[in-house]
């Protein structure tokens, strides 16, 4: 995708407010009370997140895959985070307004000069900032720390995690490409705490892509599985037990009766008999199918 070729078609505050929602359970995971939007100054002029520990030199990482703090295991007692998402480029001017936010945000803390190292600098990016990088060539101000981790050490340090390729649960969901979104979505699906947490902002999410055009489809069996876990786990094991029932037993028209079958089950729903199931197709009985996880949805 040319970011600079598209027109910005969601608002760019959407964007930031969601991945500042889905990422806050992950830093209060790290005992860091955090702030998503935080507003530093008279005229606002908001930051994508503020997070703060009372004791940066005892947080539980151990609470946390390592990766899912990839370039925050130096968090201090104050960690200002500015985020970029895949429609925006963290060049020069970005730098300028993080530096800005830095000092209104010591003037509202009152930490004077002498304490200033307390507080350390993010910037959260998709995109690798080559333009920004390039002008500094040559001046050893730039430290790689990792696979996508850098140290732009102008003025305060700021500390770059470089999202694009990331299969982080949360951070992989906030890109331009649907395999990696996937891959994070796959990731995020195993880590039940964690999209306890967040699947309430995943259609949200999922709505953003659809109107930047980028396909992600976001089905109702997802729908179920993200708000309503318990429930479809008795789905799937009445869905199990209703493809050993079906009658042609073996064949796609069967599993689906069988599937439909026991799904009016568990749901308590008397729509369709075996013998109305069996006249129809496979194509008429995946509708059915769907109907049926509709009704469940518009009930709840």
């Amino acid at each position: 995708m040319n970011i600079e070729e598209n027109p910005e078609k969601t608002d760019r505050t959407d964007w930031h407010r969601l991945w500042g929602l889905m990422m806050l359970p992950l830093f209060e995971k790290l005992d860091c009370e955090t702030v998503v939007e935080m507003d530093l100054s008279a005229k606002v002029q908001r930051l994508d997140m503020v997070t703060v520990t009372a004791d940066p030199e005892n947080i539980p990482y151990h609470r946390l895959e390592a990766d899912y703090y990839e370039g925050f295991e130096n968090l201090n007692r104050h960690n200002l985070i500015s985020f970029k998402s895949f429609r925006e480029v963290f060049g020069m001017s970005a730098v300028e307004e993080l530096y800005g936010h830095f000092t209104n945000y010591r003037k509202m803390k009152n930490i004077p000069e002498n304490e200033k190292n307390t507080v350390n600098l993010y910037a959260v990016t998709h995109h690798f900032p080559r333009e920004l990088f390039s002008r500094f060539e040559g001046k050893n101000l730039i430290d790689r720390a990792g696979e996508r981790i850098y140290t732009f050490n102008l003025l305060t340090p700021v500390r770059f995690v470089i999202t694009r390729g990331s299969c982080h649960p949360i951070m992989g969901l906030f890109s331009d490409d649907a395999e990696q979104i996937l891959g994070s979505r796959r990731r995020l699906e195993n880590d039940r705490w964690l999209i306890r947490e967040v699947s309430s902002y995943l259609g949200r999410l999922y709505e953003h892509y659809s109107l930047e055009g980028i396909r992600m489809p976001y089905t109702q069996e997802m729908f179920i599985k993200d708000h309503y876990p318990d429930w479809y786990s008795k789905i799937q094991a009445a869905k199990n037990e209703g493809i050993a029932e079906g009658k042609l037993e073996g064949k796609a028209e069967g599993k689906l009766i069988g599937e439909i079958l026991m799904a009016q089950r568990i749901l308590k729903l008397s729509l369709y008999s075996q013998e109305e199931l069996e006249r129809r197709n496979a194509e008429e009985l995946k509708k059915i199918l769907s109907e049926i996880e509709g009704r469940f949805i518009s009930r709840h």
